[in-house]
């Protein structure tokens, strides 16, 4: 799983001079994770170009996360790209640029936060007081402060893994109240679960606090949310130190269609150490990080929704300022009466609008079809044209886990996986119009049925099946499937040339030698990337060797 933004890869192509003896991986291809504005990081990638020609490497594929922003980098920015494209070309090394993040993309909302892919809260009940319209309450969760527990079972909660064997009440150390939840040294699940009713199509945030002892999980210490019929609502790992005092954790999530969901809280997979748990609570959240834009409306209602009041003319403009950073710590925007507004104090109104989704702490996808997400590639990929002129880019099109739940989506009537095809398409005619020699190569996840390319993906509203049927033949897959031949001969037997994008951190060859028999009688694979996520090089010539055997 890719945890981090493409930050630079390298994709090599053969010289004329070694046709005569070309290796079984013609295209050998680097991928590097870097930021050019340092001067440093820009040494060393030279320093790196210069051994991976040694290594016989043909390519740097760079996937600085800086490109999609190169109206606002310094001039040594530059300066410093220069030194690269000069070491590049007396090693006889193209440079390949990474843009087009539709699902890690943070390089396209930077220029526009609003362009975030959108889940609906819809009806949320407010009330207005004193000329602002304020969100009515939702219950607290019962026993969220683990205050009741007999014999360590702490009531209410419907499961709880290893009474008084790995979870305690602990009566010496809390965060607030009396005690707290204390879990420890166990090879087992140790959670507790609670069952609650909420809301359909609302937003809320799950926290808690915890502290830490020596604390090592042997899987996930995470906060989980999960609807009747098992569909995880949550994407989240809190990483907690080994040791720390209390500390407050949290998610936030939106419950689609549900009113039944059961919140989970522990460790998947056991621990070691001590983990305590305080202040569990669930809270409804209100026009924070609110989207937009015209795919995400913003509705203020009356309580029956006979009348729908107008924005500028019943109530103030509505933005939250801090809609960006994608965290939800803050208060959020508020709905204000203007001095003529038909709303009265105390009137109730049902208030509804979109917020992004983060999943993994981090990760937040765009639009796949707002036209301002391709005018903005657009620029993207005249910038990088004009500093590099590229023969070869690759588009950054990646575990996208959040799609279709958008006005616009959902009016089309079409799958994700038409609406993927179609914008791929799209991209695709971007850098041609540009680069018209150009090739292309994208990620293989989201075209791959294989792979992510599914039913019941993360929080994707439909099927990504048939997303590759927007994909042109001579675009280059590059395989990141862990050595799966079906992946392979799926590609093939579509007309794909394939680049192997293989090592992620694996000991030895063994991220070779997998994907070396997977491939074995497929035609078209004409590449290998050495492919690191923790900037490991120490493989580099090990690979560099196996991918020129004869």
């Amino acid at each position: 799983m890719r945890v981090t933004l493409l930050a630079a890869v390298v994709l090599l192509t053969p010289s004329t001079s070694r046709a005569a003896d070309a290796p079984t991986y013609q295209d050998r291809w680097l991928y590097v994770q870097t930021n050019l504005q340092v001067e440093k990081s820009a040494d060393d990638l030279v320093a790196l170009i210069g051994r991976a020609a040694k290594a016989g490497y043909t390519a740097i594929v760079l996937a600085d996360y800086k490109l999609n922003i190169l109206e606002r980098v310094p001039k040594h920015y530059f300066t410093n790209a220069e030194k690269v494209k000069k070491a590049a070309a007396a090693a006889n090394m193209e440079i390949v640029p990474a843009l087009g993040g539709f699902g890690y993309s943070s390089g396209i909302l930077a220029h526009d936060p609003n362009l975030a892919e959108g889940v609906p809260v819809k009806d949320a009940p407010f009330t207005v007081k004193n000329g602002v319209a304020v969100p009515e309450p939702h219950a607290a969760l019962r026993n969220g402060g683990f205050e009741d527990a007999t014999n360590h079972k702490f009531a209410g909660y419907g499961y709880q893994d290893s009474v008084g064997v790995a979870t305690f009440a602990d009566r010496e150390v809390f965060a607030s109240g009396k005690q707290s939840l204390r879990m420890q040294d166990t090879d087992k699940n140790c959670r507790v679960s609670l069952k609650t009713t909420l809301r359909p199509w609302a937003c809320y945030r799950l926290s808690a606090k915890a502290k830490t002892k020596a604390f090592k999980p042997n899987g996930d210490f995470r906060f989980l949310a999960m609807s009747a019929n098992g569909r995880a609502l949550t994407f989240h790992n809190a990483h907690a130190k080994a040791d720390q005092d209390w500390m407050p954790f949290e998610v936030v999530f939106n419950t689609l269609d549900n009113t039944d969901v059961t919140l989970f809280l522990g460790v998947w997979g056991g621990l070691k150490g001590t983990l305590w748990l305080d202040d569990f609570k669930l809270e409804e959240m209100s026009l924070v990080n609110v989207l937009r834009r015209k795919a995400c409306p913003f509705v203020v209602a009356s309580a029956d929704g006979a009348t729908v009041y107008d924005e500028g003319k019943d109530f103030e403009p509505v933005k939250d300022a801090k809609l960006g950073d994608f965290t939800f710590g803050h208060a959020g925007a508020q709905i204000k009466l203007t001095a003529n507004s038909r709303i009265k104090n105390g009137e109730k109104l049902r208030v509804s609008w979109y917020h992004p989704v983060v999943i993994y702490g981090s990760q937040v996808a765009c639009s796949l079809s707002d036209p301002k997400v391709y005018e903005i590639l657009t620029d993207q990929v005249a910038r990088v044209n004009k500093l590099f002129a590229p023969k070869t880019w690759f588009l950054s099109h990646d575990e996208i886990r959040v799609t279709g739940w958008c006005a616009e989506a959902e009016a089309s009537k079409k799958t994700p996986g038409e609406r993927l095809a179609a914008n791929i398409t799209r991209c695709t005619e971007i850098v041609r119009a540009a680069s018209p020699k150009a090739r292309i190569a994208v990620w293989s996840d989201m075209f791959d049925p294989h792979h992510n390319a599914v039913d019941k993906f993360y929080l994707v509203n439909g099927s990504w099946k048939g997303s590759w049927e927007g994909v042109p033949k001579d675009v280059v897959i590059a395989n990141w499937n862990q050595g799966k031949t079906e992946s392979l001969k799926f590609f093939a037997d579509r007309g794909h040339k394939q680049v192997i994008a293989g090592f992620y951190d694996a000991p030895g060859l063994q991220g070779f030698t997998v994907w070396d028999t997977a491939a074995k009688g497929v035609p078209g694979v004409t590449g290998f990337m050495y492919t690191t996520w923790r900037a490991d090089f120490k493989q580099l010539e090990a690979y560099g060797k196996a991918m020129q055997r004869k």
